[in-house]
């Protein structure tokens, strides 16, 4: 049997599997340019955050390489780079962003972080393959079960000790600061994506915050609506669950009375509470 870390056409990656579910029926019911525009979501967030870096550069910062087929999309993002720039905590906020693009078209994700060896090919041109993929996916397929992106037990136990997946120049105070704003735990410990928070940050003032809480509002309920099948419905289920904590999060937030968004002069609660999904 080869050994994978002998083998210097693998180098260590972190991983990201994602599921694009109901993509059937996308396909039977959408238009290609739909599609083409859900797909490119990915694609847009498959790039350096640096615009001056090209494939000649690959080296010097993380990068993602990333490939799609069908529903399925596969991440492989370098890690051990001459400018460390926060591995993870860049991989993570991609995701993120994925997950919050793909909710305003209508489409829910599924997924798995973990870090093992990949191929990405010497500039970036791939093919991307490798055990770090057969993990994730297992992860994805196994443990996801929800419209989440899961992360793994292992990973979370590796960032704190590794500097590798740290920004340069960060404590360990810092780096898990920022990296603990996108990650939430579940009631077994199982760590995942916190869009629903994290995406808070990146709108451009709490009247986009909300606008977005009540979308993911509105296809909750449709789902729960339309589910006839029990599996459908345990995910549109815990999405409700999810959703609630943290609107109920929101309204329990200490400075409430002090953020007024300019919604028709209403307040924050009365914008808030009718966003809770029954």
């Amino acid at each position: 049997m080869t050994n994978h870390r002998d083998d210097t056409d693998y180098e260590e990656c972190i991983v990201t599997f994602i599921d694009i579910l109901g993509f059937r029926h996308l396909i039977d019911e959408s238009s290609a340019a739909h599609i083409r525009k859900i797909l490119r979501i990915f694609r847009k967030h498959a790039k350096p955050y640096d615009d001056k870096t090209g494939p000649g550069d690959r080296g010097l910062i993380s990068q993602p390489k990333m490939e799609i087929v069908s529903d399925a999309v596969v991440r492989a993002r370098t890690i051990h780079t001459d400018f460390k720039d926060g591995a993870l905590f860049q991989e993570l906020l991609d995701l993120v962003l994925i997950q919050s693009l793909c909710l305003y078209e209508g489409i829910l994700i599924r997924g798995a972080v973990t870090i093992d060896r990949m191929h990405v090919g010497r500039d970036l041109e791939g093919p991307v393959f490798g055990p770090g993929l057969v993990k994730a996916y297992q992860m994805e397929e196994r443990e996801a079960v929800y419209p989440r992106i899961i992360i793994d037990e292992a990973v979370m136990e590796r960032f704190p000790k590794d500097k590798a997946l740290w920004k340069e120049g960060h404590s360990k105070a810092q780096e898990t600061h920022y990296v603990g704003n996108l990650v939430k735990s579940d009631e077994a410990g199982l760590a995942f994506v916190d869009y629903l928070r994290a995406i808070k940050t990146e709108a451009g003032d709490y009247g986009e915050y909300l606008q977005f809480l009540n979308r993911h509002a509105e296809l909750t309920r449709q789902g729960l609506s339309a589910a006839t099948r029990r599996e459908v419905r345990r995910k549109y289920s815990w999405l409700r669950n999810y959703h609630n904590r943290q609107v109920e999060w929101e309204l329990g937030a200490s400075n409430l009375d002090e953020v007024q968004p300019e919604l028709q002069g209403a307040t924050l609660r009365e914008c808030l509470e009718p966003l809770v999904v029954s």
